[in-house]
């Protein structure tokens, strides 16, 4: 028992998740698990791969039957945050271990298969199976199938479900968490973003088409392009496609790093809007930042063992972004080095469809900084709250993204820690860490089929943990969130 000294005001006032509240949301949004696994599994199918379309059709079949039970139930009126955060979790990983049998189907080991799988559907692109070139193209389109419906959840169902009523979601017209019909309001938000996921897809794959060798490889390299994925049909990545096609599949990336949301505004002619939420522009300046380091870098002759190329460049843009396609090995020293570690913890933005501290967040920790810097020499009285996008920003909200950075840093610091306990060196080790907690999916070549057992397992849940930004994951696996307050 805690004592009673060590007690905070929160402990008083803490309600606990419903178990069975959680698994009727999960049963009402069951047909997720569908749109997941059918589309590939008809692909697998009709090109012949039998074993993988059963593999697929069975959880596809199930998914529908749970919806069928569970339809004519309906929600608690008072569905709580916790659930559902802990819904949304539950998604992520239902939806990989699902996904595991059919990997199972092309010879991976049970093990392999899970951090596949999980590293699809988190958008991260780490891989460690042994030889992609042999597989048959239905598991190109299975991997890249679940990191888009990755990037897509988390454009859509974590806005709905997790984020509290803010000005995005406000100026949509939506009700909060704790307003109104819980799948409706779910439901209507998923239709306005999926217009302009589906809208940005389509317009890149057709693009794409025109300087990729083949429709087929467009589809899937601007899937998880447009969900800054990373998974691609090659195994060397982008390294083997024209400069053209690496540009375009890039450019797929940075539309994927930027906010949604933006991209609803601009869909509804709401340009003013759209720039003052900032997303586009915060995007758009870490991007020339990129540039002009990297040109700097290359004056003082500190590049290390890269040269100054157009490549180079693209594959910043793709640690940044979170994407994780590259055209070249990755640095293993200098300071080049430490840019990749930097744009891969920085991130895409919020509301996108990639993961990293997101460049708000990071804006956010500074402003805050230099906040509490110019509060002593304000006058006593003074009313100076802190301001994001001309928008003042709540106590709780920096709190929360206080919290989420020292998570973070200790995961990282204990993930770097556990390679280190298997003879790796310091600097590959952070590469690896940050890439799986950032969903980024560069590697310097530690992650393979070779990787220890217990690596591969710490690395598949930091998967997990950083898609889902540490705290829903922490919210499902704590005992407190079942467990009635003091």
């Amino acid at each position: 028992m805690r004592a009673k000294g060590l007690r905070d005001g929160a402990d008083t006032l803490r309600v606990r998740a419903r178990p069975q509240a959680v698994v009727l949301t999960l049963a009402k949004h069951a047909p997720v698990f569908t749109v997941l696994y059918a589309p590939p599994a008809i692909w697998a199918a009709i090109s012949g791969a039998r074993e993988m379309a059963i593999a697929l059709a069975i959880p596809s079949v199930v998914a529908l039957l749970i919806y069928a039970i569970a339809t004519r139930k309906t929600l608690p009126s008072d569905l709580r945050a916790v659930e559902a955060m802990a819904s949304v979790a539950l998604v992520f990983l239902l939806g990989a271990l699902g996904a595991v049998p059919a990997f199972v189907s092309l010879g991976m080991p049970l093990l392999d298969a899970l951090f596949e799988a999980m590293s699809g559907l988190t958008t991260t692109g780490l891989s460690v199976a042994s030889d992609p070139d042999s597989w048959p193209f239905a598991a190109h389109v299975l991997r890249a199938w679940l990191q888009w419906i990755g990037g897509l959840v988390m454009a859509t169902a974590v806005l709905a479900l997790i984020l509290p009523a803010g000005i995005p979601t406000r100026r949509l017209g939506q009700v909060g968490i704790a307003e109104g019909d819980r799948i409706a309001s779910t439901r209507t938000k998923a239709r306005q973003l999926l217009v302009v996921y589906l809208g940005l897809t389509i317009l890149m794959i057709a693009i794409a088409w025109t300087v990729l060798p083949s429709w087929k490889e467009a589809l899937v390299l601007i899937l998880s392009g447009i969900s800054t994925g990373g998974f691609a049909p090659r195994s060397d990545s982008l390294a083997s496609y024209s400069t053209q096609g690496q540009t375009i599949v890039m450019a797929s990336c940075v539309l994927g790093a930027i906010s949604m949301v933006s991209f609803a505004f601009l869909l509804r002619g709401d340009w003013q809007t759209a720039w003052h939420l900032g997303s586009v522009r915060r995007v758009g300046l870490s991007l020339l930042a990129l540039a002009v380091i990297i040109l700097a870098l290359a004056a003082a002759d500190t590049l290390a063992d890269r040269a100054l190329s157009w490549g180079l460049y693209l594959d910043l843009v793709s640690a940044l972004t979170t994407a994780g396609y590259s055209t070249e090995a990755m640095p293993l020293g200098g300071s080049i080095f430490l840019i990749f570690l930097i744009a891969m913890l920085l991130g895409a933005d919020t509301g996108s469809t990639g993961g990293g501290l997101k460049l708000a967040r990071v804006g956010l920790i500074l402003r805050t900084a230099r906040h509490a810097l110019r509060a002593p020499s304000m006058p006593e009285r003074a009313v100076a709250p802190l301001r994001q996008d001309g928008v003042a920003v709540e106590d709780t909200v920096i709190v929360g993204v206080v919290a989420l950075l020292m998570i973070y840093v200790m995961a990282t610091l204990a993930l770097a820690f556990h390679f280190s306990l298997h003879g790796y060196d310091l600097g590959p080790s952070l590469f690896e860490t940050i890439s799986a907690l950032s969903t980024v999916g560069l590697s310097t070549g530690l992650v393979g089929t070779d990787l220890p057992t217990d690596l591969k397992l710490t690395l598949t849940f930091a998967m997990w943990l950083g898609r889902l930004e540490f705290i829903a994951v922490l919210v499902l696996l704590a005992p407190r969130s079942w467990m009635k307050g003091p």
